[in-house]
């Protein structure tokens, strides 16, 4: 049984270049009205931005700011994992926000099954589903699920089950400096599960997030979506998933060239060449699952 302890939940948030961002995320978490909660910001900024806010916030709310010179946003949760002192581990990002009753779920569904991490669903204010298509039932993570059923900012994870997974992987994600550059919460899940831990999805755990409505037909885009399909492919070969698994994977993205090349719209061909491009590329880089990741630099990915 866990007692009650200072720190139950310690919320990791890598943050870059947002001040009003986080201001919106702490309002939201001291709304929660709980004494239980740590907030550790790492701090990837080259001046003081965040200083006034944090101090504003931390008569009320436990934060920890750590200085970080160190890119990435897998590194910068890793650092401060190291620090936290919680039961359980969170890692918003620094533009999320949580609705008032998040814990009370959370907790609600933590005494109905017990688990070592739990996920929900990305929604908007009203409800609806963001950022992708998710599971609709509750379900167990598992390696065919965790596709459908993760979004960084709505784990919760044991930190000894963090810990001895190896936490992040660091090769992954945004500002990794490789081209690898998504899935790393499907990474890291992956590699509890494969510790014995065991997780549980519950799509009425629901947190916000603004909502993409970025051009998808820049050249920005597609290149994004290259890094994307790179980190998804390097994720696959690495935890072992067959090339029967990776085909819809590449037969998707293939079938919008063709789709859209007959329809004369280039811009979105270009962006499924992309994606086909960044996942045979992770596929193709992507070390044995033993082995340390090799150094794969971030270049701009191919033109048409």
């Amino acid at each position: 049984m866990e007692g009650p302890l200072q720190h139950r939940f310690s919320l990791v948030v890598a943050t870059l270049g947002r001040v009003d961002e986080i201001e919106r995320l702490l309002l939201s978490l001291l709304a929660q009205k709980r004494g239980d909660l740590e907030v550790l910001f790492v701090d990837q900024n080259g001046d003081d931005r965040l200083v006034p806010l944090l101090a504003r916030f931390s008569q009320e709310i436990d934060i920890v700011h750590i200085r970080s010179d160190e890119k990435g946003v897998c590194r910068a949760r890793n650092r401060g994992a190291a620090r936290a002192r919680g039961i359980w581990l969170m890692f918003p990002d620094d533009d999320c926000w949580y609705p008032d009753e998040f814990f009370r779920t959370l907790e609600a569904l933590m005494a109905s099954k017990p688990a070592d991490i739990y996920s929900g669903r990305p929604t908007a204010p009203d409800g609806r589903t963001i950022m992708g298509s998710f599971a609709t039932e509750p379900t167990a993570l598992t390696r065919d699920t965790v596709w459908n059923t993760l979004m960084e900012w709505i784990v919760v994870v044991r930190k000894p089950v963090f810990e001895a997974a190896g936490g992040f992987d660091a090769a992954l994600g945004p500002g990794s400096g490789t081209i690898w550059g998504a899935h790393e919460v499907q990474d890291m899940v992956l590699k509890c599960l494969e510790t014995g831990a065991s997780g549980r999805y519950y799509p009425t755990l629901t947190a916000h997030h603004p909502e993409d409505h970025g051009d998808r037909r820049t050249r920005e885009n597609a290149q994004k979506m290259y890094r994307y399909g790179a980190g998804l492919g390097y994720v696959l070969r690495r935890h072992g998933f067959s090339m029967r698994r990776f085909l819809p994977e590449i037969l998707r993205p293939l079938a919008g060239i063709l789709v859209y090349g007959l329809k004369g719209d280039g811009a979105m061909a270009r962006r499924s060449r992309h994606l086909l491009l960044g996942r045979l590329q992770g596929w193709r880089t992507a070390p044995p699952r033993n082995a340390a990741p090799q150094t794969v630099l971030k270049h701009v990915s191919p033109q048409v």
